[in-house]
């Protein structure tokens, strides 16, 4: 039976059991340092009686009688929170709260239930999911190769003026043959529901371009086209193209992509749609990671220029081997200064891709691929930058003071990516700079070590590390051993390495309590059938592990660790309200936790359909 995301199933209130209430919510816990005010009422109550003090010294909202995990440890917990404006001023015991309510606070009775900081995303690709949803081929209901087609030639006939047809999701498992090879989609299929426009449409990775015979007629990709440096075109036996184009062979047919173009109105509807969902999430932060330097995130910018922004972002721009550093360099300071004062949006980072993705044979590893990926014996993958490249921008945009963020699959390419940290810090001495590799899904022992001493954060993708269709696929490319293997989320966290968590979406989905759910069980959150589904289990780790990963942990990737990620006087209201404690409650059952209201800035963003009067 499926689960849902954010379903209020048997949770019709937002009560928690008494175990869980004496789990924590009794009071403060002795480890929270300076981080609460005094129970008694506060110094501006203390001074004056008058209505006018009594006015001054309110919270504009208070939380009481809940369990508050502030995350400034495991034991670290209080009952009651109050802020004022988007500024939390209180954090401590419910009788303490009482003196910060006043006429015009909004009280929450929390009735026991749980709150977080506000969830963060440490990567993903926010708001394309919701552009493809609204104005191009989605599919997102389809599960076969035949409903491929068949949404492609609904759009195609229902849009008869747009003149290159774009969308996807396509799943490449729906290609796996027998034998264990996997020849990917083919034109002749898309050809059937058009074959008088190019049509161009992404794999569920993004790594990936499922495209047409017009689209490779006009873009001139014949039996005789190489393959680019680090990309791969995939080819029928008498080696003709078969339709399907991974990373840079991408490039081949990027003048005919870029023909399509969304107005700032629609990016920005996308953005609106995006930010409700995430918000039902719990969420309230995100860096965002183009695949490319034109991307929907405009939609974010309009948002806050409106004023209606009320997701934190971080923004990154994409660095690659034919951009010199200085243009680099320029590129990031020219995005930043239209940003430099706003409370929503932060710049100065920069995306590098070190490699593509292991099902697309492009991934980048120290063992070669299975002879079965059809790349010969001796194929391990092509890096996208050769070392001197990688190290001279790492140490450029370094000096500036400019974050790196890596993309690294493979283990060579997260060996590669360490390489041009290590320059980078040789060359400009130690910095707080929070070098920062996304996904990390093969690393050997030695480059965990590397990890954790260069204090390098991890961006990990919790929902990856459960066998899912994408395992058969790593499988396939590189054995089951070695794809076991992958996401040794234990042994990097003993080692001292810094985690963050992060979803890829729109490659994947973005509900941070199915993540934490598969974290500690290494299991899918979505059926309740899972006996093969299991990866690795014995990397699994705690509840409170990941829930620092995609709250404490994202704050420290982002520099935004002195406003967010904790719940502490003076920091940011960004809060999450859960329906039940999800550090004591069933590991199988985090993700059934209903979200019940989501706080940023200190307002109520979301509130559940069950909290509601």
């Amino acid at each position: 039976m499926m689960k849902k995301w954010n379903q209020v199933k048997k949770y019709t209130a937002i009560a928690l059991t008494a175990a869980m209430t004496a789990s924590g919510a009794a009071g403060c816990s002795q480890g929270g340092g300076d981080n609460r005010q005094d129970s008694d009422t506060p110094a501006a109550a203390q001074e004056s009686e008058s209505p006018e003090a009594e006015k001054e010294s309110s919270a504009t909202l208070v939380l009481k009688n809940g369990i508050i995990q502030t995350m400034v440890s495991e034991d670290d917990t209080a009952e009651a929170i109050a802020v004022n404006g988007d500024e939390i001023v209180y954090v401590g015991d419910s009788d303490g709260a009482e003196a910060y309510i006043g006429d015009s606070t909004e009280v929450i009775d929390l009735d026991g239930a749980m709150v977080t900081p506000g969830f963060m995303d440490g990567h993903m690709h926010a708001a394309n999911g919701w552009v493809t949803k609204l104005f191009a081929v989605s599919f997102a209901e389809c599960k076969t190769n035949a409903d491929y087609i068949e949404a492609v030639k609904t759009f195609a006939d229902e849009n008869p003026d747009v003149e290159v047809i774009t969308g996807g999701r396509f799943d490449l498992n729906n290609y796996a043959q027998d034998d264990g090879t996997n020849p990917g989609p083919s034109k002749e299929d898309l050809d059937q529901a058009c074959s008088d426009r190019p049509v161009i449409l992404k794999s569920v990775d993004g790594h990936s371009y499922w495209v047409n015979s017009k689209a490779l007629e006009l873009a001139e990709i014949t039996k005789d086209t190489k393959d680019p440096n680090a990309g791969v075109i995939s080819r029928n036996e008498d080696g003709t193209p078969r339709g399907m184009l991974t990373d840079t062979a991408k490039d081949l047919v990027a003048e005919l992509a870029e023909q399509v173009q969304y107005t700032d109105e629609m990016y920005m509807e996308a953005a609106e749609k995006f930010q409700e969902e995430a918000h039902s999430m719990g969420i309230t932060g995100m860096t965002s990671c183009p695949s490319g330097n034109d991307d929907a995130i405009s939609g974010f910018y309009k948002l806050e220029e409106s004023g209606e922004l009320s997701l934190r972002l971080k923004s990154a721009k994409v660095a690659n081997p034919e951009i010199a550093p200085e243009e680099m360099i320029e590129i990031v300071k020219k995005h930043g200064e239209a940003y430099q004062d706003s409370e929503w949006i932060d710049t100065n980072v920069v995306k590098i891709f070190a490699d593509g993705v292991t099902e697309g044979k492009t991934g980048v590893f120290l063992e070669p691929y299975l002879e079965s990926a059809g790349k010969g014996a001796d194929y391990k993958g092509n890096p996208i930058w050769t070392d001197e490249q990688f190290n001279e921008m790492a140490a450029a945009l370094d000096k500036e003071g400019i974050q790196l963020h890596t993309h690294a699959i493979g283990d060579g390419a997260v060996n590669q990516t360490l390489n041009a940290y290590e320059y980078a810090e040789e060359q400009n001495g130690k910095r707080d700079s929070r070098f920062t590799i996304t996904h990390v899904c093969a690393v050997t022992p030695d480059d965990i070590q590397r990890l954790a001493s260069l204090k390098v954060v991890s961006a990990l993708q919790f929902l990856w590390m459960y066998a899912d269709p994408l395992f058969e696929l790593e499988k396939a490319m590189i054995g089951e051993e070695r794809a076991l293997a992958m996401y040794p989320v234990k042994d990097m966290q003993e080692q001292g390495c810094i985690l963050s968590g992060a979803s890829d979406y729109s490659v994947s989905p973005y509900n941070v309590l199915d993540e934490i759910e598969t974290g500690v069980t290494r299991n899918s959150p979505y059926t309740e059938d899972t006996e093969d589904m299991y990866r690795n289990p014995e990397q699994s780790v705690s509840a409170y592990t990941v829930l620092e990963a995609y709250t404490k942990n994202v704050a420290y990737e982002n520099f935004w660790d002195e406003k967010l990620g904790t719940i502490e006087t003076g920091k940011k209201a960004d809060l999450a309200v859960l329906g039940q404690n999800i550090l004591t409650c069933n590991p199988e059952k985090i993700s059934e936790t209903p979200v019940l209201y989501t706080i940023a800035g200190g307002k109520i963003v979301y509130k559940n359909d069950a909290t509601k009067n």
